[in-house]
């Protein structure tokens, strides 16, 4: 019998345009070698975006884009028997030709239809598909079936367009007393969006973000930071005032989302959940500031998986990955797509006796280390337990103390696993702090807030 199509060797490459920039994954795949893997680029449109509105994207554009791509892969996709016709190789063998090309533009991107139409004229070769809420939406819906989660926040969080969606199973009770039980699945959406770079420059001055601020620098200075940082790409932030800046900014930014949408967000975190991050801030923002911003502004409680897709290698291949054996494009496998995975835990502590306590105690199983590993997390701190990354699985197990709970949970016991194909996890994280958490009501305050939530990081 021959080899099942499914398991045959297959290569395919998507491409997606978004925030000014263009994220690569080629996907290759061969089954019967047990040889899976991804490649990724990402190019900076910034330096162009003040011509976007020109005819940049064009045919001579995107040759040199597909070509780029080809070396930076080692990689042979074009077709160059018919010249100035862009044809794909069909796939041969690992490093020659794919299956297809999808090209998703965001439809949040600058210029939008200067680009969508480019790449339209471009070649019939490639799939063409808009990165929309109705995407978004098949995307997460997909990704709680196939992942098990019941509930799925996924932030785009960009400088000019700051989106949070929720999908989540939900159950109605229908009858004289409510006793029958229905389920389905919900889908809502919530978004801040800047039309012009002068309000987003403006809007460090609130008093709103203000509150949430911890450098110690004059207000022009913070304001001339700001609008530099606004008006110029960069791929990682070096100045201490733009990373506080940064971390205040989505703070507030979610904390107004979860204001005024607060139906859409309550509750998260009482299921089996997670969270998946996409975009430019969640790229720039560190582990730390990236947690405090998510957990503070969405004022989360509870258990869930955090996942950081810089690369974006959900957004463009997660729905491979959902579909399975029914996709049109390419199988891929969870380990190759999904990123390592924080594991977060949120308890309420409301006791003044729990400071300066253990909050939670437990210890790292696995066979890639001989005895195991104990572990433990400490108030006031938001602690950052790193996770060894080994060839077998690894077992957390642990539970909270002195008054730490999970109020919606029907145990305080942490439990999960972390293995190569399915889940990693890299970070344990217990976030210890007195709750509710207060900021302010002065820099100098948030200051030593901050130094105080960071002592038990131990990245």
């Amino acid at each position: 019998m021959d080899r099942l199509p499914i398991l045959k060797k297959n290569a395919y490459l998507i491409v997606l345009v978004k925030d000014n920039y263009i994220f690569a994954n080629l996907a290759y795949t061969d089954f019967v070698a047990q040889r899976t893997y991804l490649l990724s680029d990402i190019t900076d449109l910034s330096p162009l975006k003040f011509r976007l509105d020109d005819i940049v994207f064009n045919k001579k554009f995107w040759f040199e884009y597909f070509n780029a791509l080809e070396k930076e892969f080692d990689w042979d996709i074009v077709n160059r028997e018919y010249e100035d016709i862009f044809k794909i190789i069909d796939f041969k063998e690992e490093g020659v030709g794919v299956s297809g090309i999808k090209v998703l533009v965001d439809d949040n991107q600058p210029f939008f239809n200067n680009i969508y139409k480019s790449i339209k004229e471009f070649s019939g070769d490639v799939v063409l598909r808009i990165l929309d809420d109705k995407y978004i939406e098949g995307l997460t819906k997909g990704l709680l079936d196939r992942l098990g989660y019941d509930d799925i926040l996924w932030l785009d969080l960009d400088l000019s367009h700051f989106s949070i969606y929720r999908t989540n199973r939900v159950s109605h009770g229908s009858g004289m007393f409510k006793k029958e039980q229905s389920s389905g699945i919900q889908f809502n959406s919530s978004k801040i969006d800047w039309n012009n770079e002068i309000g987003l420059i403006d809007f460090i001055k609130s008093s709103q973000l203000q509150a949430f601020l911890s450098v110690d620098s004059s207000s022009e200075e913070i304001s001339d930071k700001w609008a530099n940082f606004v008006a110029h790409s960069c791929e990682y932030i070096i100045e201490p005032v733009v990373n506080d800046l940064l971390r205040a900014f989505t703070t507030v930014q979610n904390l107004s989302t979860k204001r005024e949408h607060k139906d859409k967000l309550e509750g998260f975190g009482r299921k089996d959940s997670a969270i998946f991050v996409t975009g430019k801030l969640g790229r720039l923002l560190n582990n730390r500031d990236l947690l405090l911003s998510t957990i503070d502004g969405l004022e989360l409680e509870g258990v869930f998986d955090l996942f950081v897709d810089n690369n974006n290698t959900v957004l463009t291949f997660g729905k491979s990955m959902t579909e399975t054996v029914e996709t049109e494009e390419i199988l891929v496998l969870k380990g190759d797509i999904l990123p390592k995975a924080y594991k977060v835990v949120i308890p309420e502590i409301t006791s003044s006796r729990s400071k300066n306590k253990v909050m939670f105690s437990g210890k790292i199983l696995s066979q890639d280390f001989e005895n195991p590993k104990e572990i433990y997390a400490l108030n006031p701190a938001l602690e950052i337990l790193k996770l060894p990354l080994g060839k077998n699985k690894t077992i957390v197990e642990g539970s909270l103390k002195n008054g730490a709970e999970l109020s919606h949970h029907t145990s305080n016991n942490i439990e999960f696993l972390s293995s190569i194909g399915g889940v990693v996890y890299e970070y344990l994280v217990i976030d210890c702090r007195g709750k509710p958490i207060v900021y302010g009501p002065k820099t100098y305050d948030n200051k030593i807030k901050l130094k105080l939530w960071e002592s038990g990081n131990k990245e």
